[in-house]
């Protein structure tokens, strides 16, 4: 008889299993001789999360599961080693990284160049379902699989044990990896990360971080022999340092033989390697660190205070001092986000941050910072130095710290609220987190049940105590001042300008008024006069006896979460061709300039403690309104979004701190090259269209709060309105909120203009190749080449392009990152529009060192030209394409952005978006060699796509030194 066909003997066996299992947990202990990853929770008065099942191996290895459903059938695995860039030695600085790479090219089970074919034909993509990190002090390595079947996380960790102990490291695959890295690195080049590297080398002169950042050194990277990958393997990969994670639709007792069968072989290390000495936090006095950067937008201040970090491990204690602190931190903050809309403000914005770096245990930062115009520093570091010095000196107000309390509060409610529907890749990035950083996983509810009353006992008395005691010594204290600005004879300028700020009397904080929301008393409400139901798909549509439509979904994908959109007027179709670029100056004053009756620090004050957002945007038909809330706070949301469409504040405040950004905006259009791909390819691509793309900077410059309240007013007061909800909601009710609310509003347009005139765009004729060059000192590149295509609503086209451009990014993915080795992450996608007839584009990009720039545009044309024929597409590249994608279908109609921004949003307006999710699987089901073939053949191979460079001139003005990542420490 076989047990497990009978259900009674089943049921009995998985008991006694379950029983092993949690005995198995509750007394596993280390090895004599074996120190494993740490636990906190061992150390600590916190209880960890009840639902995960810990286990350890005999060689070391610790194991953690945790069940989770969301979403089902589905499985995140990580492979925790607890090792990064600060276990190098000089000579192997970069190698922990380099060597999270060559965990994808050739291990044991899995040769070089097919171990991401491999799982791509298991429906798993390169990137989104299998990826890794290296930070200083980890390495891990994550896969998404597409099913719980054992079978396939059986294959997973095969993978997952290869990356422990099989990697081959083969030298001809080390030296084709090396241009990849290279790669990497440039592509993070910039002037903010340079800046970060000098501040980090200048902060932390005697710790070993400062001089182990994980990219690494151009000359290791380029030159290490193999042997010196080997030693860091052997060293520092060993099963006492790794951590195997399992969270998703499983049962432990399911998942722990598979752990047993691919990790008990793993070798125990034969000895333990100390952690490295990571140095020490140095007193220096009042110090001063000037780092000029030409390409930086603007000038960034800052006033810092470092304390050596307590060894303390995470406890109930350690977790109230810090909440003490960043409420404080939160408080200067918020009196710091009040000034930036002065009109006459000299800063951009302000912060206050109190953290551990990096979480190494080593330094602790409180540090108050702000952005500001080149001309404006010295005004700027006056008024944080003196913002800082009220603090210390008059505390805070009981409304400040009601506010800030109620705010943090409302975190930890939203976390207990949103629990249960946690996503599982989410919970296993946390896990591995919280391991690295010694800090005990906990449940939200655990941590609410904490929180709420040690909130209610904290006094703005203890917040100025926590603050106080860090600041205590005023000699210790550090004056940063770097970006956009050249400062004659730096050091004593900077000191000059902060000691005459101290000489300026401070007034106390003015204690504020509470006020109520002008917006809460609203005019009959409406009635639904037409209600349609789309069972299939539970979606309901409403009509309003006042012309607004609305669609409703309700789901069980985000628990305590709801989305709203309200969706009207033209959008970009109808900006006014002799106003480029009001669009985006729309976009980003229409919320900040606040309402008629409340800016928009008095709106934070009013809802302090609420889970309410209203992002404004202007897409490309139509302009929107977005909320995200919970069902406690859903009617103030809707109120606050009403009282935006009918009560918009256009205060010039915001106009102001808009424009006083337009340096640091304008720096990345013109001089990065995808900033000005932005701001010139986009305009380009459309034949000159000014909607798109971005105008000159003194045209951005003088707009005003008057033009956008000229071009939006009558959109806004009558023009067709969409209202769509999606998520964690009762329906019944949100129909009565719905017709109280939007049904109150005057009458409007009951349909929308065709606008068929503003649809029309044209790619550009003629000229095949287009050559730009920035003034950049940075040594990146940006090559492009675009093929144009079609418009969306030949819905199964555009599924195919899809495909098809999937393919051209796995034969770009081939040829320039693993055969060529020139760049990290070339790419590929169709993009059809959903507004402009016949129009769209499929594109190929790839950041690139500016010698290869013209030769990488050129590969990506040849490989298009390939493609083309047609005939040499294989049925293994389209399953290759089709499986991670069908896994990814799956995955994204289990959000709410899917219902919201795919189908919900416009659906009256566009019923075939129905349809289309109805057929969103089965369609590409149906897909087939022949139909991409011909779609190749179609748009590839009727002519050469249009090429794009952009680069650095060859010797631009005044170029600043190499990256200070590349100096030897």
């Amino acid at each position: 008889m076989n047990p497990h066909h009978h259900p009674i003997l089943r049921s009995a066996a998985c008991g006694f299993a379950s029983l092993l299992l949690a005995l198995s947990a509750l007394h596993a202990q280390a090895p004599a001789g074996i120190t494993p990853v740490p636990l906190p929770q061992e150390a600590s008065d916190l209880k960890a999360d009840p639902a995960i099942h810990w286990g350890l191996l005999p060689n070391g290895l610790r194991y953690a599961i945790l069940p989770n459903a969301e979403p089902p059938k589905r499985v995140s695995l990580r492979l925790f080693v607890d090792a990064g860039s600060l276990m190098e030695q000089d000579d192997q600085q970069g190698l922990a990284h380099f060597l999270e790479h060559m965990a994808f090219n050739g291990t044991k089970h899995f040769p070089a160049g097919q171990m991401v074919e491999y799982f791509q034909r298991l429906g798993m993509g390169f990137g989104s379902h299998t990826n890794a990190h290296t930070s200083f002090n980890e390495t891990v390595y994550k896969l998404e699989m597409p099913t719980n079947e054992i079978a396939q996380i059986d294959e997973g960790f095969t993978l997952m044990r290869d990356q422990a102990d099989g990697m081959l490291l083969l030298a001809n695959e080390v030296d084709k990896e090396r241009g990849v890295i290279m790669s990497e690195k440039r592509s993070r080049d910039s002037a903010q990360w340079r800046t970060f590297v000098s501040q980090l080398e200048f902060a932390l002169p005697d710790s070993l971080i400062s001089r182990r950042l994980p990219i690494g050194q151009e000359e290791v990277i380029m030159k290490a022999p193999q042997e010196r990958f080997a030693e860091f393997y052997r060293n520092w990969y060993t099963a006492d340092r790794m951590v195997v994670i399992v969270v998703g639709d499983v049962k432990p007792e399911d998942i722990e033989p598979v752990i047993h069968k691919h990790f008990d072989s793993l070798a125990a290390p034969a000895t333990k390697r100390p952690t490295p000495d990571l140095g020490k936090v140095s007193a220096r006095g009042l110090a001063v660190h000037y780092h000029p950067e030409k390409e930086a937008g603007e000038v960034s201040v800052s006033i810092d205070a470092v304390q050596p970090t307590t060894k303390d491990m995470d406890s109930q204690a350690l977790r109230a001092f810090e909440m003490r602190h960043d409420l404080a931190s939160r408080m200067i903050g918020r009196r710091l986000e009040v000034l930036a809309k002065q009109p006459d403000s000299p800063i951009i914005q302000g912060t206050m941050h109190y953290y551990d770096l990096f979480d190494l245990k080593v330094a602790r930062y409180s540090s108050i910072s702000a952005d500001c115009q080149p001309d404006k520093w010295q005004a700027a570091l006056s008024l944080i130095e003196q913002e800082l010095r009220k603090a210390l000196q008059y505390g805070f107000t009981e409304a400040e710290l009601k506010e800030a309390k109620a705010n943090e509060l409302n975190q930890y409610q939203l976390a207990a609220k949103t629990a249960p529907t946690r996503q599982s890749r989410d919970l296993a990035d946390t896990l591995a987190g919280m391991i690295g950083e010694r800090r005990v996983f906990t449940t939200p509810a655990d941590d609410l049940a904490w929180a709420q009353p040690e909130l209610e006992k904290i006094s703005a008395e203890e917040c100025l105590g926590v603050l106080q005691e860090f600041w205590k010594n005023a000699s210790e204290r550090t004056l940063m001042v770097s970006g956009k600005v050249e400062i004659p004879d730096a050091e004593k300028t900077i000191l000059t300008t902060f000691a005459e700020s101290g000489k300026t009397p401070i007034t106390p904080p003015a204690k504020g008024e509470e006020q109520a929301f002008a917006y809460a008393q609203l005019p009959a409400a409406g009635t639904i006069v037409e209600r349609k139901t789309v069972e299939d798909l539970g979606i309901t549509q409403l009509t309003l006896s006042n012309g607004v439509h609305a669609n409703l979904k309700v789901t069980d994908f985000e628990k305590g979460r709801i989305y709203l959109r309200l969706r009207f007027g033209g959008g970009r179709l109808v900006e006014p061709k002799d106003k480029p670029g009001l669009s985006f100056f729309a976009s980003h004053v229409l919320t900040e300039g606040g309402l008629e009756a409340h800016s928009i620090d008095e709106l934070a004050r009013i809802f302090a403690g609420k889970s309410l957002e209203s992002e404004f945007a202007v897409q490309d038909d139509a302009f929107t309104f977005t909320g995200a809330t919970t069902p406690d706070d859903l009617q103030d949301q809707l109120l606050l979004l009403r009282a935006y469409l009918t009560a918009p504040g256009y205060r010039e405040e915001a106009a102001s701190q808009f424009r006083r950004g337009l340096d640091t905006v304008y720096q990345r259009l013109e001089n990065t090259p995808d900033g000005y791909a932005q701001m010139k390819v986009a305009t380009f691509l459309r034949s000159g269209d000014t909607r798109f793309g971005m105008p000159e900077r003194a045209t951005m410059a003088a707009y005003t709060m008057a033009d956008a309240r000229e071009w939006l007013t009558s959109a806004f007061q009558s023009a067709s309105l969409e209202v769509t909800a999606v998520g964690d909601f009762d329906a019944a009710k949100m129909e009565q909120s719905l017709a109280a609310v939007f049904g109150s509003l005057p009458d409007r347009e009951k349909t929308r203009p065709s606008y068929e005139a503003e649809r029309l765009v044209k790619f550009p004729t003629g000229a095949t190749t287009q050559r730009h060059e920035i003034e950049s000192a940075i040594p990146k590149a940006l090559s492009m080449v675009y093929w144009p295509t079609a418009d969306m609503f030949n819905i199964q086209r555009t599924r195919r392009l899809g495909v098809l451009g999937d393919i051209l990014d796995d034969r770009l993915r081939l040829k320039i990152r693993e055969e060529l080795g020139d760049a990290y992450s070339p790419f590929a996608t169709n993009r059809p529009s959903d507004t402009f007839k016949d129009y769209g584009y499929l594109m190929a990009a790839v950041i690139a060192a500016p010698e290869q720039a013209d030769t990488v545009a050129t590969v990506m044309q040849e490989l298009a030209e390939v493609m083309g024929k047609g005939d040499n597409i294989t049925k293994d590249e389209l399953d290759r394409a089709m499986r991670p994608q069908i896994t990814q279908i799956e995955e994204f109609r289990r959000t709410n952005g899917y219902w919201l921004n795919n189908v919900l949003q416009n659906c009256q307006e566009y019923p075939e978006r129905l349809a289309w999710a109805r057929t969103f699987r089965s369609d590409y089901e149906t897909i087939t060699l022949e139909e991409i073939q011909q779609l190749a053949r179609e748009y590839l191979g009727s002519s050469p796509g249009v090429s794009i460079v952009i680069l650095p001139k060859a010797n631009p003005a005044g170029s600043p030194p190499p990256a200070p990542a590349d100096k030897k420490p």
